[in-house]
C-alpha cells in the first residue's frame, strides 16, 4: 500500500503531464528571462556555463508561485554565472521549493497528519572556451525529494553541453540530467534525462535588438519537448518577451505560453515572468532581481 501511495504521490505532485520519470521539477527553468520566452534553458548563460565566458557574470534570486490553482508550489531560487578571465567560467544554483501541503491516510483510510512536501536542487557547473567561438560546460546537481516523513529520494544528475557562439549565433548540442534511477519499493524511475539542442540569434535593430531563439529536448523514456521565443530589447533598459513551450504526454514539461518583460539599470535588472494557457501550470508567476557585472 505504500509503494502505490508514493507512486501516486509523485504524479500528484507533476500534474499536466503522464512523465513517468522521476523528479520532474528538474526541469523547471528558474531563469525569470527565459522562462518568459517558452523555456529556452540551453542558451541562458545562467544554466549552460559554456556561455559564460562569452556573455559574463550575472547573478539572479527569484521567487515562482508554481501552478496556483493545483500543487500550489513555492519555490525560491539562486542562480550565479561568474567569468574567470577569457576562457573559463562557473554557474552555482541553488533552489527549494514546498508543495501543496496534504493529510495522510493510513490503509484504513483513517487521516493522519499533514506533511507538506518538498524538493531541493543545489548544483555547479563549469565552463571553458577552447577557440573563439566554440566552448564545453558540465554542470553537476545534487537533488533531493521529501515526499512523505518517511519518504525521501535523492539523486545526482549532471548536463554536458558543446556550444559555438559567433556573430550573433548561438548553438548548443548535448545531453541533460544524466543520472542513476531513483528508486521507489521493487520499482524505479528514471530521471528526465534528454538529448538537448538549442540556437539562439541576436539581431540588431539600431539601438535596440531583437533576440530569438528554440530548443528541443528529446527523453531517454520517449518524450518529447520543444521551445521557441522571443526577446525584444528597447536599449538595452525594458524588456518585452514572449514564448511557447510544446511537451507530448510523456514530457516532463506540459504545453504552454509565457510572457514577460524586464528592466535593466546600472547593472541591476528585474525580470517577471508569467505561464498560461495550460490548466495545470496556468497563472504561474516568477519575479528575479539580479546583478549583470
Amino acid at each position: 500500500m505504500k509503494k502505490f501511495f508514493v507512486v501516486g504521490l509523485l504524479s500528484l505532485l507533476w500534474i499536466g503531464s503522464k512523465a513517468q520519470d522521476a523528479m520532474p521539477f528538474l526541469r523547471i527553468d528558474r531563469d525569470p528571462a527565459t522562462a518568459a520566452m517558452g523555456g529556452i534553458q540551453a542558451i541562458s548563460g545562467l544554466q549552460n556555463p559554456g556561455l559564460v565566458p562569452f556573455t559574463g557574470n550575472d547573478v539572479v534570486f527569484n521567487y515562482q508561485h508554481w501552478a496556483p490553482s493545483t500543487v500550489r508550489s513555492a519555490n525560491l531560487n539562486l542562480l550565479g554565472a561568474l567569468r574567470l578571465g577569457d576562457k573559463m567560467g562557473i554557474i552555482l544554483s541553488g533552489a527549494y521549493q514546498n508543495g501543496r501541503p496534504y493529510t495522510m491516510v493510513d490503509a484504513s483510510g483513517n487521516a493522519g497528519d499533514t506533511f507538506t512536501p518538498s524538493e531541493m536542487l543545489v548544483g555547479a557547473g563549469f565552463g571553458f572556451r577552447f577557440t573563439e567561438s566554440l566552448s564545453a560546460g558540465a554542470t553537476v546537481r545534487f537533488a533531493s525529494e521529501k515526499l512523505t516523513d518517511k519518504d525521501s529520494y535523492t539523486a545526482i544528475a549532471a548536463d554536458v553541453l558543446l556550444t559555438f557562439r559567433k556573430a550573433g549565433l548561438t548553438a548548443v548540442a548535448g545531453v541533460a540530467n544524466l543520472g542513476t534511477p531513483v528508486k521507489s519499493g521493487k520499482q524505479s524511475f528514471s530521471l528526465p534525462m534528454s538529448v538537448k539542442a538549442g540556437v539562439g540569434y541576436e539581431i540588431a535593430l539600431s539601438e535596440n535588438k531583437l533576440n530569438i531563439g528554440a530548443d528541443a529536448d528529446y527523453f531517454f523514456s520517449g518524450g518529447f519537448g520543444a521551445a521557441a521565443g522571443a526577446e525584444f530589447a528597447f536599449q538595452d533598459m525594458v524588456f518585452v518577451r514572449g514564448g511557447v513551450h510544446l511537451g507530448t504526454a510523456t514530457s516532463p514539461l506540459p504545453t504552454h505560453i509565457s510572457l514577460g518583460a524586464g528592466f535593466k539599470y546600472s547593472g541591476f535588472h528585474v525580470d517577471l515572468c508569467w505561464l498560461t494557457a495550460n490548466q495545470a501550470i496556468g497563472n504561474t508567476l516568477m519575479a528575479g532581481i539580479g546583478y549583470r557585472f
